[in-house]
């Protein structure tokens, strides 16, 4: 809690206003002698303190000798160790580099187990090395590929997935780096909610959600995860749902922004205002790639057009004089926005993917602060419910 000091200082001026001239005089007397006690005071100390210093200094010089020494000693060794980390991490990096400079035979025959090396960071595959570090849709772009060259070689799809699930399991039961990657990958892209610690189980199940972005088309996959929507595309591969509500919010900003006319009124207004204007501007293939997204990592459960399918059904449509309170009220019970009759505060609102179906996302259609309750501007949903796919 501040303290308002102007306040005092008045209150203070007024306290010695209100006395009389005898009362200011002993007030006056009794102050200067306060004063004069404290300065007596710490001079006496002061004195104390330099003349035992004087008579003591040698000591003292020989404790913090000591202590130096002691701290200098502890740094030295804390160093020493950080140098013989340094120098084998060194020492090992430079292993895996010479193996990975040696001379490779490339064979075309064989079992295709013999032709797979992964090294730390990397899968090396005939020459071509991906790392696993990068984005998951390169990854499975990559396995894509070698499930296809093993069918070339006249392995079937499910042997093919077989032998490169059995690699990345046995490499990930030698590195506890790859193993780590290996899990993420299962807990972040897999439908397979049960939990294991079969290697051989989670790779497969990573295989076969890299195959699964087959399904969706290069051309489309590109538009959805390039430009305005990178950011959103790994919060949600992330299950990172809040940062992915906000940063849907600011996508759309941002975009519609750009298209909104030049003398529009909203163009003036304080960043990250909404309002039904933001929407209708905002091209039908922004809205449905954001909504993609949401669809995609949520396996359905979240997006704008969850939250239009439960809408339509509850009788609502995309004219504000056609949607009474009651279709609004019954919307937020069914999607979570409304509990016991009434509207959550903005700390409840769910982001887990327990959450009710079309929950998420909610931010670009809040209109209140986050210390109250939500307050929907409905004028935005029933735009979006007009022109989602």
């Amino acid at each position: 809690m501040k303290i308002p000091i102007k306040q005092i200082f008045r209150e203070f001026y007024i306290l010695i206003n209100r006395l009389s001239l005898v009362e200011k005089v002993i007030y006056g007397l009794f102050s200067i002698a306060l004063l004069r006690a404290v300065y007596l005071t710490i001079l006496n100390l002061s004195k104390k303190a330099i003349d035992y210093i004087l008579a003591n200094y040698q000591m003292i010089f020989a404790i913090f000798s000591g202590t130096l020494a002691i701290l200098i000693f502890v740094l030295g060794f804390y160093l020493y160790i950080s140098r013989a980390r340094y120098k084998q991490n060194s020492l090992d990096g430079s292993s895996i580099d010479d193996d990975m400079n040696e001379p490779r035979n490339i064979y075309t025959e064989g079992n295709y187990n013999e032709n797979i090396n992964i090294n730390g960071d990397q899968i090396e595959i005939y020459g071509d090395v991906i790392n696993i570090n990068q984005d998951f849709s390169e990854i499975a772009k990559e396995i894509r590929e070698l499930i296809t060259e093993l069918k070339n070689q006249g392995y079937s799809e499910e042997d093919a997935k077989t032998e490169i699930a059995t690699e990345l399991a046995e490499e990930a039961r030698k590195k506890p780096k790859v193993r780590k990657k290996l899990f993420m990958w299962k807990k972040s892209f897999s439908t397979n909610t049960k939990k294991t610690n079969d290697e051989t189980e989670v790779a497969r199940e990573v295989v076969t959600s890299a195959t699964a972005y087959s399904h969706t088309s290069s051309k489309d996959f590109t538009e959805v995860v390039s430009g305005y929507y990178q950011k959103l595309d790994e919060l949600l591969q992330a299950r990172q749902w809040k940062e992915a509500d906000l940063e849907t919010a600011k996508i759309i900003y941002v975009i519609s922004h750009k298209e909104l006319p030049k003398n529009s009124r909203y163009r003036t207004y304080l960043k990250n205002y909404f309002g039904s204007e933001y929407i209708k501007v905002l091209t039908k293939k922004d809205l449905n790639n954001i909504n993609k997204l949401w669809l995609k990592y949520s396996n359905g459960r979240f997006g704008f057009s969850v939250q239009k399918r439960i809408w339509k059904r509850l009788g609502g449509g995309s004219d504000t004089t056609y949607n009474s309170p009651e279709i609004q009220n019954k919307f937020g019970d069914e999607v979570g926005w409304r509990k016991e009759g009434d509207w959550v505060y903005y700390s409840d609102i769910n982001y887990w993917r327990t959450a009710p179906s079309g929950h998420l996302p909610i931010c670009l259609m809040l209109n209140s602060g986050k210390s109250e309750r939500c307050n929907i501007d409905f004028q935005i949903l029933e735009v979006i419910v007009g022109r989602i796919s």
